[in-house]
């Protein structure tokens, strides 16, 4: 009897390559903007070149178009690709490795999107439109300073609407599921949205390029873990799932007068 069973031996994750590295080159970048004077050098530059003025806080482009209207953007593309995923999973009812990168994609961005909301809320930090020196009413307080009590909380850090390009970094991790080739497509994608919505959110004096890299580096965790622990699923299923078919070709009855040539043969599933 043969038994057919198709296993795909997902290509493992290195931690230092994929999780390590980046997350120490961020840290670096992070220090250097945040522990220097790049952040508020920065700011000051595109604060004066809008004539000491944040000019293009309410501007049509930046705010109504690249803000409002991204976001909205993004929005119905997730739900899209969200109804994508149920239709498959509910009326086409047949596993496959694109429903299971297509779900794990989803997961990445949802929990990428709800990780930064929360740090916004658990780390009260100030905009650069809040502070004296850029026209506000605030002092500068540090990310790990202790804070009036009677100071009202603000929500600047880290960098909410960049996420909405940097959480598509997830891209590399379904593409290196499906198609390899198109892996590092993935990471440029989610690079230049990221850093383009960034960009936006500094000319209108709404957060530090230090935000932005602490954006980076929680969406690009999150989508590595998260494929990380699904690939571990997935192997460890696909190892549970081919035991049987060798437990049945073993405890097959066989006649003493007639020798059965027992054959397995392995070949690769569609998960």
């Amino acid at each position: 009897m043969e038994s057919r069973f198709a296993v795909a031996e997902p290509i493992r994750l290195s931690l230092f390559t994929h999780l390590i590295a980046p997350i120490a080159g961020a840290s670096v970048l992070f220090i250097l903007a945040y522990g220097t004077s790049f952040d508020f050098g920065l700011a000051s530059l595109l604060f004066d070149w809008q004539g000491g003025t944040w000019a293009l806080q309410h501007h049509w482009l930046t705010e109504t178009l690249l803000h409002h209207s991204v976001r909205t953007i993004n929005e119905i593309l997730v739900l899209g690709l969200l109804g994508y995923w149920v239709w498959l999973h509910v009326v086409v009812r047949k596993r496959s490795e694109n429903q299971r990168a297509l779900g794990v994609l989803l997961l990445s961005l949802v929990v990428s999107f709800v990780s930064v909301a929360v740090l916004k809320r658990l780390l009260p930090m100030e905009c650069p439109w809040d502070l004296l020196q850029f026209g506000g009413s605030s002092e500068f307080w540090g990310l790990f300073d202790t804070r009036p009590e009677t100071m009202s909380p603000n929500q600047c850090f880290p960098a909410g609407h960049a996420s909405i390009g940097f959480a598509w970094l997830a891209l590399y991790y379904y593409w290196r599921e499906l198609k390899p080739e198109l892996a590092t497509r993935g990471i440029v994608i989610g690079l230049t949205l990221g850093l383009l919505l960034g960009f936006v959110q500094q000319l209108r004096g709404a957060h530090f390029i230090s935000h932005d890299i602490a954006t980076a580096a929680v969406c690009w965790t999150v989508s590595t873990v998260l494929h990380g622990l699904f690939q571990n699923s997935c192997t460890s299923e696909l190892s549970v799932r081919s035991k049987p078919a060798r437990t049945i070709s073993a405890n097959l009855p066989v006649e003493p007068s007639q020798p059965v040539l027992l054959t397995t043969s392995v070949e690769s599933p569609d998960v």
